[in-house]
């Protein structure tokens, strides 16, 4: 936007620079007759039509006055406008003497009714990318001091139009009266001006230092921004060291709004998608490169703070950041895996998915489509930590986040979430070089303490145990719910060394007269001597090669299978009680439904024969050995279930 200004006032430029020549050689003649050659000069060097429409005129003295009567510079074809600059009057006095010695001095700058237009089309095509290296070459200058000094600049009744269809940005700005002092141009510059902000109307205003600060290069240039939307807010505060280059840059930032991913157009940078935010930090800019210091704030009600660094001189754009949260609310992270938001009073909640056309269940997996061009066009590097997450029946402790993208892979190496005294580890690379994105997770489950979660779900003192785990899967699709639907791999959990209580376990058998007598005599804990679940994930779908869950009084297996692609649950779970019950139902339990609401009954069939030691342990985990290795190597050495299978006592 700063070179559309320079363009046109480049094209301007050229031909008051034309006119004011020849009408220093033709003193004695009607200036008026320059106006068409000028004009030609000018639109020759602009590569768009420019003229003076009305009266050219100087009057004469030590410090000439050239005054242009309605000026025009020709807009680009595609424009809605058919002017990019146009004033119904503008006048410049030259200091005749100074320019003599080579510095050009403009006590005064008078433009009437001025209106500038700017465009740049979704495609990245601006309107103001003429033709005109002369008018470049005029309106760049290499330094501040090369500005011509102007005593007194008036705009009246100015306009300024800014259209952006890449960022949904629409400006149409009231330029407010910008004078100088005493002819020694010592007031500060306003610009004020309202539009639209990716459809929603905004205000703007820009107050910067005075003229004659612009050219003092040995001190900084004040400069003031605010902008109000409906759902944003901005204000920068600070100075550059040189606003020509705009180096130098050191403002204090404050943002506010309901959605950080709402900026990503306008700004170019890629944003998440994220809860209301209201962010605080320091802006510098050095050699092209753009840092965020000392950000400090709030996303939706998670603090964050840390460092942004973004580079946009690279061949692709890079970001770099090392963020940190001292409490992370588990909502805030909805947003940014696709899950939707909003706030409802003091409180954030997930917005339910609408179920898709003939489907009457609402669906879960997060749905929010991959930015594939942004995987595509930027290189990044995160760093996140979050030393408490607060997530209310789950024992989510902390985070720690290493992201990397480059050339159009996103790679989680790793994702670590410490969660039950265990951690999930995660390393998951999403390949988005071609049509169909590829996603591979390698996830490990470590040293989960079951307590842990029984706890957080009330039922304290109902169980110990340590669980171990591994999920390697190959999906595609540019969602999460696409690539899980269509994956193939492996889903391994094991558990040892831990107890249930025994209620919980005779009522997951329907063993309705041991859970009542259990209920009467007082609950009693049954150890768990090896619980194993194997899924085979094809096409999305899982199939149990093993599950089992073996106790002291009884063992349960399950056959069946969970659809992934329609988040469907189809499991029969049949319990094999080692301590028979003549009330003991000997039927399957069915788990069936949808993931958002499960459903679980009794299998209708026919009673199953399941006397005490029909299930034989040692059939059921012949490949025990390798589903340890898979889940963590060396753990087929040291698990309970290894030990249990090759006969050793469990120690007191």
């Amino acid at each position: 936007m700063r070179r559309g200004w320079k363009w046109a006032l480049g094209a301007t430029a050229a031909f008051v620079a034309a006119v004011a020549g020849a009408g220093y050689y033709f003193l004695v003649y009607d200036i008026n007759w320059v106006k068409h050659p000028a004009g030609r000069y000018a639109s020759d060097k602009a590569g768009r039509k420019t003229a003076v429409e009305g009266d050219l005129s100087i009057r004469w003295s030590g410090k000439p006055r050239l005054i242009l009567q309605d000026f025009h510079l020709a807009n680009a074809e595609w424009s809605r406008d058919a002017e990019m600059a146009s004033a119904e009057r503008i006048e410049v006095v030259v200091d005749a003497w100074q320019l003599l010695r080579g510095r050009l001095v403009l006590p005064e700058v008078r433009l009437v009714k001025p209106k500038l237009v700017l465009e740049r089309r979704a495609n990245g095509e601006a309107n103001w990318s003429l033709g005109a290296k002369a008018a470049k070459d005029v309106v760049l200058p290499e330094d501040r001091t090369e500005f011509p000094l102007i005593g007194m600049l008036a705009i009246e009744s100015g306009k300024l139009v800014y259209r952006d269809a890449k960022a949904g940005l629409d400006i149409d700005g009231d330029i407010a009266s910008v004078t100088g002092t005493g002819g020694q141009g010592r007031q500060d510059v306003s610009i004020s001006g309202q539009g639209r902000l990716q459809g929603e109307p905004f205000k703007l205003k820009l107050v910067a230092g005075s003229l004659l600060q612009l050219r003092a290069d040995n001190e900084p240039y004040p400069l003031r921004l605010d902008i109000d939307a409906t759902s944003t807010s901005a204000r920068f505060a600070g100075t550059l060291d040189d606003p020509v280059t705009f180096e130098g840059v050191k403002l204090d930032v404050a943002l506010k709004g309901d959605n950080l991913g709402r900026l990503t157009k306008m700004t170019g940078v890629p944003l998440p998608e994220t809860p209301p935010y209201d962010l605080k930090g320091h802006l510098l800019r050095s050699e092209g490169v753009w840092t965020i210091e000392r950000l400090a704030g709030l996303v939706g009600k998670s603090d964050l703070g840390g460092r942004v660094e973004i580079d946009p001189g690279r061949p692709r754009l890079f970001i770099k950041a090392d963020l940190v949260s001292r409490s992370l609310d588990y909502r805030d992270v909805g947003p940014l895996i696709g899950i939707k938001v909003q706030a409802q009073g003091n409180e954030v909640k997930a917005v339910p998915r609408k179920p898709l056309p003939g489907e009457d269940f609402v669906r879960v997996l997060p749905d929010a489509p991959l930015n594939i061009k942004q995987v595509r066009d930027v290189d990044a590097q995160l760093k996140y930590r979050a030393d408490k997450v607060l997530a209310p029946n789950t024992p989510l402790e902390k985070v720690d986040l290493d992201l990397d993208m480059k050339d159009g892979v996103l790679r989680f190496k790793p994702l670590k979430v410490s969660i039950a005294q265990g951690d999930v580890i995660a390393n998951i690379d999403i390949d988005a070089r071609n049509a169909q994105v590829q996603t591979r997770y390698d996830i490990g489950l470590r040293r989960f303490r079951l307590e842990r979660f029984l706890d957080e779900a009330g039922l304290k003192d109902r169980g110990n145990g340590r669980i171990d785990g591994r999920i390697r899967l190959n999906g595609t699709g540019d969602t999460i719910a696409k690539s899980l639907a269509s994956s193939d791999g492996d889903i391994r959990v094991v558990m040892g060394d831990g107890q249930l209580s025994n209620l919980g376990i005779e009522l997951a058998g329907l063993d309705i007269a041991e859970a009542a007598g259990f209920a009467l005599a007082g609950d009693k804990k049954v150890a768990i001597r090896c619980a194993v679940v194997d899924f085979a994930v094809q096409s999305g779908v899982l199939n149990p090669r093993v599950l089992v869950v073996d106790t002291t009084d009884s063992t349960l297996t399950a056959d069946g299978k969970i659809d992934l692609g329609h988040e469907a649950l189809d499991l029969k779970l049949l319990a094999h009680p080692k301590d028979p019950s003549i009330f003991a139902i000997r039927t399957p339990i069915t788990i069936k439904g949808h993931f958002g609401k499960p459903s679980i009954g009794i299998s209708p069939g026919p009673l199953a024969a399941r006397a005490a030691g029909a299930v034989a342990l040692g059939v059921l985990l012949t490949p025990l050995a390798s589903i340890l290795a898979f889940i963590e190597p060396g753990l087929e050495r040291d698990s309970d279930c290894t030990k249990l299978m090759a006969g050793e006592p469990k120690p007191n």
